[in-house]
């Protein structure tokens, strides 16, 4: 029997978390658009993959087919970054649904710091690092510095879902209107006119001010990314936006005021009113160490070195085999800890942005590239530390005949003293005699 795919998600076809690579997997696959509880694999099932692992429908679906039919991979997706609030905050998600634990064989995550954190909730073994395949596009493309201008351009956007309660969205509000303050009564920075891009959702945009769009009249908002073409730093609250616009070469800030754990650390963060100037300044003229942290962090949190499709089809096809090893077995399906192995063998690589010559401008020996004088100055140096152990001896003997002098000294001064010493007590008694006598 053909090896069949079947995706349980009922819009499968229009989302970039599958359709991105659906095209590139060499086997036919069906979209499940209807499925409920009750839902039956059929016999031509090699392998079930879903995003969906949040509600009571979807849990208990999985859930009955990891009992019911042990044989066939369930394949889970991590559909974008994991963000505290939206874990452990959430009032519309019910306890634990969030992988703890995974109700699947395995989840493919979209970087190896979030494969951590998911496996440090009991899921050791059933955490591949993927990537997200709808970013393989903006991963392989050129990074473009922004067009130069005299303007300080600034996007601020926010996630698709910004809060997940009244009490949250309250503090979102609260951070936006900061921002804006702020840049309304700083209208320049280090000269340049400050020109702010505003995208923001749940109906923000309107409660800072900002008169409500007609798309009909008006058409409609340029796509995120073309956006950030034109711009030259991005704030953003916690979002997948984050990493697109750290694909995009751009500096960018976190706006938290929610002051949760940050599952990925940004170079810049506002938590308070207080850390937006000094941001902003960074912002417009980021310091290049931190822009290696956002680089580094970036790749930490998604693994974008290479394309994630190929990955996605090799996870699938692998633990299709998984399955069918096991079925003919006649057990439960064993995979390895890993399926998808790292080309750096675990290690982190070094990144094309660690430049020590751009880390230390003010160090004049990294601005150095003429090899043939380097060679001739490293020479004279070896030669000189060669000469350094007979002049400490030198300088030790010095020292030795300095110090005796100075013990020298020290014997005929306390001598001194005491001869002055004996000669004030004859004159006083001198005196005192003297005294006596008159």
């Amino acid at each position: 029997m053909a090896d069949h795919v079947y995706i349980l998600c009922p819009f499968a076809t229009k989302s970039g978390l599958y359709n991105s690579w659906l095209d590139a997997l060499p086997l036919p696959y069906t979209v499940v658009d209807d499925f409920v509880v009750n839902w039956q694999p059929p016999d031509d099932a090699s392998i079930i993959v879903t995003h969906m692992h949040y509600r009571w429908e979807d849990l208990s679906t999985l859930r009955r087919l990891l009992t019911d039919h042990p044989q066939i991979p369930v394949l889970v997706l991590a559909d974008g970054i994991l963000e505290y609030r939206n874990t452990w905050q959430h009032p519309g998600l019910a306890a634990g649904s969030m992988f703890q634990p995974l109700l699947g064989h395995k989840i493919a995550c979209i970087g190896r710091g979030q494969a951590r954190v998911i496996e440090s909730w009991g899921n050791v073994g059933k955490c591949e690092v993927v990537g997200l395949p709808r970013f393989d596009a903006l991963a392989s493309q050129e990074v473009k510095p922004p067009t130069k201008s005299d303007k300080f351009r600034l996007l601020v956007a926010t996630a698709q879902t910004p809060a997940f309660d009244d009490r949250q969205r309250a503090t979102v509000l609260q951070s936006l209107k900061d921002l804006q303050q702020w840049i309304d009564t700083h209208p320049t920075i280090d000269g340049r006119a400050v020109e702010t891009t505003w995208r923001l959702t749940d109906g923000l945009d309107e409660e800072l001010g900002f008169a409500p769009r007609d798309p009909v009249t008006e058409g409609e908002l340029p796509p995120m990314l073309e956006v950030m073409d034109k711009v030259d730093a991005v704030i953003t609250t916690p979002s997948t936006v984050y990493l697109e616009s750290v694909l995009k070469g751009r500096p960018t800030a976190i706006l938290d005021y929610h002051n949760t754990p940050a599952y990925i650390p940004p170079a810049w963060t506002i938590s308070a009113q207080t850390h937006i100037g000094p941001v902003l300044q960074e912002l417009a003229d980021p310091p290049r160490p931190k822009l290696l942290f956002q680089d580094t962090t970036l790749h930490d949190h998604l693994e974008c070195r290479s394309p994630a499709v190929d990955r996605m089809v090799d996870l699938i096809l692998t633990m299709i085999q998984c399955g069918k090893t096991a079925a003919e077995a006649g057990i439960s399906i064993e995979y390895p800890f890993r399926i998808i192995c790292s080309p750096e063998k675990g290690f982190f690589p070094v990144l094309e942005s660690f430049d020590i010559e751009q880390l230390f401008p003010n160090v004049k020996s990294f601005q150095q590239s003429d090899l043939n004088a380097l060679q001739v100055e490293l020479n004279a140096a070896i030669k000189r530390l060669g000469e350094l152990p007979e002049m400490l001896a030198d300088r030790d003997s010095e020292l030795a005949k300095a110090l005796d002098l100075l013990d020298h000294s020290r014997t005929k001064r306390k001598q001194i003293f005491a001869d002055f010493k004996d000669l004030q007590a004859r004159f006083l008694k001198l005196k005192e005699r003297l005294n006596k006598e008159t």
